[in-house]
């Protein structure tokens, strides 16, 4: 092998190298897919994960289902109902749905519930302390007690069901993403709706 040829192949090894650390640099970050609908976040401050397989695919209902669960890592925080928001592919910001919009819509609601429960996943084994598990409760049934925060700190994950209702009456596939911007936590999740 001739010195020129060596020095070839040692510098297409080294750029070969360079671009396989920085592909592991892309999936060694802050965001990553699990299968084809759940995504999680991470970051020193908060761990984040959202499932959305059922409405993944059946999106052209005003009612967009979101499971979620948030962990803060730090400080004990309380994430209040107005710091979750939804950000289109058109960049417009929908915020939650508010709960009089949720009873208001019980007959779509339920039969929506109803189409969700076979995707359903527990993501309490995305947290790997095994934290207990706080129900987040922005939505329930009439009669029923409801907040608009929820707690979590590192021995406590929140968890629960987002919805947001369709400013157009339906969501059009693309490319969303669910922002959490809590002063002490933000967190930016890709939401892909097919």
């Amino acid at each position: 092998m001739s010195r020129h040829t060596a020095i070839i192949t040692l510098v297409t090894c080294i750029a070969g190298s360079a671009a396989l650390f920085a592909q592991g640099a892309v999936t060694q970050g802050t965001v990553k897919q699990h299968g084809r609908a759940i995504v999680q976040y991470r970051s020193p401050e908060v761990s984040a994960v959202a499932s959305y397989e059922y409405s993944q695919r059946n999106h052209a209902g005003p009612w967009l289902l979101i499971e979620f669960a948030v962990q803060a890592k730090k400080d004990r925080i309380a994430i209040e109902r107005d710091q979750l928001s939804l950000r289109t592919p058109g960049e417009r910001v929908v915020r939650l749905a508010a709960h009089q919009e949720y009873l208001d819509d019980q007959s779509t609601l339920t039969r929506l519930y109803q189409n969700a429960s076979i995707f359903r996943r527990s993501l309490d084994s995305y947290f790997p302390t095994r934290p207990a598990m706080r129900t987040i409760r922005f939505f329930a049934a009439a009669g029923r007690t409801i907040s608009d925060s929820a707690v979590t700190n590192l021995d406590e994950v929140a968890t629960g069901d987002l919805l947001f209702l369709a400013p157009t009456g339906s969501w059009p596939a693309g490319d969303y993403v669910l922002v959490l911007n809590h002063p002490k936590a933000q967190a930016e999740l890709p939401i892909r709706l097919q």
